[in-house]
């Protein structure tokens, strides 16, 4: 899925897709991609300056060593690297209020955004006047049936036991879920056919739950990719990784999930917090 940039969203990628305010998609993009550097930083302890500019300072040191073989194939690969190996690369898409930004290793974009909506619950994280709603992709793959089981297989067996597999020295506990598709600009996956396929590779060890599940398998579709992520029993009460909502004052922890739990219940290729994106009408109108 090619973005107006040029870059793309790819199977085998990982990253995050996040909501915005409805015509500040620009600065949103920045203001997030801030936050995620010094997330980076702040928990992992990885200097993202060092890490982006790391093909630079590869191509200065050869060339202080031209005469150096091995200094001149440094600068030769440097001078091609590929601008996608940073470890957040923003991809401009199509569609109002929404952003996605590749990670790569060793971002683990679930966990990195749990954190930060943790920070954000206790006033850890500075407040934000663009970005809502964070949505971490363990991994992406094709919007088609056996895309979806190609990423369910490669996301799911890291918390369940799948449907047919043998069980395991180290059994995995029990967890209930919930599954929670959301699917945009794609007609040809339909929400209770994409939440079958995933229930079906969940050995039925693992019992449904849809009002306080132990994990949250999380789906997100768009136009001709799909990716996923599993979630723990907190992202209700974290405001389904609401930012926005979770730097409200009236933002309560306690409360939030079903608050959030009613805000959910609505068109498939619809999200929530687009709504503060959208202008209000007029007593005229």
């Amino acid at each position: 899925m090619a973005s107006k940039s040029g870059g793309k969203i790819e199977p085998g990628d990982q990253g995050i897709w996040a909501t915005c305010v409805k015509g500040k998609e620009g600065k949103a993009t920045e203001e997030l991609r801030s936050l995620l550097e010094e997330s980076a930083e702040k928990y992992y302890g990885i200097s993202v300056k060092s890490s982006n500019e790391k093909g630079d300072e590869e191509d200065e040191d050869a060339t202080e060593s031209v005469d150096d073989i091995e200094a001149s194939i440094r600068k030769e690969v440097a001078a091609h690297k590929d601008p996608t190996e940073k470890l957040f690369s923003a991809i401009y898409l199509d569609i109002q209020c929404v952003l996605f930004f590749k990670t790569r290793s060793p971002i683990d974009p679930a966990d990195l955004v749990h954190r930060m909506c943790e920070d954000a619950a206790s006033g850890g994280v500075r407040k934000l006047r663009f970005v809502n709603r964070l949505t971490p992709m363990s991994i992406i793959g094709k919007a088609t049936e056996k895309g979806i089981e190609e990423v369910g297989q490669a996301v799911l067996g890291a918390h369940f036991r799948l449907a047919g597999e043998a069980a395991k020295s180290e059994e995995v506990a029990a967890h209930s879920y919930a599954i929670r598709p959301t699917i945009r600009n794609h007609s040809t996956l339909k929400r209770d056919a994409v939440i079958k396929q995933i229930a079906s590779l969940v050995d039925d060890n693992h019992k449904v739950n849809l009002t306080k599940p132990d994990k949250v398998i999380i789906i997100e579709i768009y136009q001709t990719i799909c990716g996923m992520s599993v979630v723990g029993d907190d992202w209700e009460k974290l405001k389904r990784y609401n930012l926005y909502e979770l730097q409200s004052p009236s933002a309560s922890l306690k409360s939030g999930g079903l608050a959030d739990a009613k805000a959910g219940a609505t068109p498939e290729n619809v999200i929530t917090d687009e709504i503060r994106a959208l202008p209000e009408k007029s007593n005229g109108s």
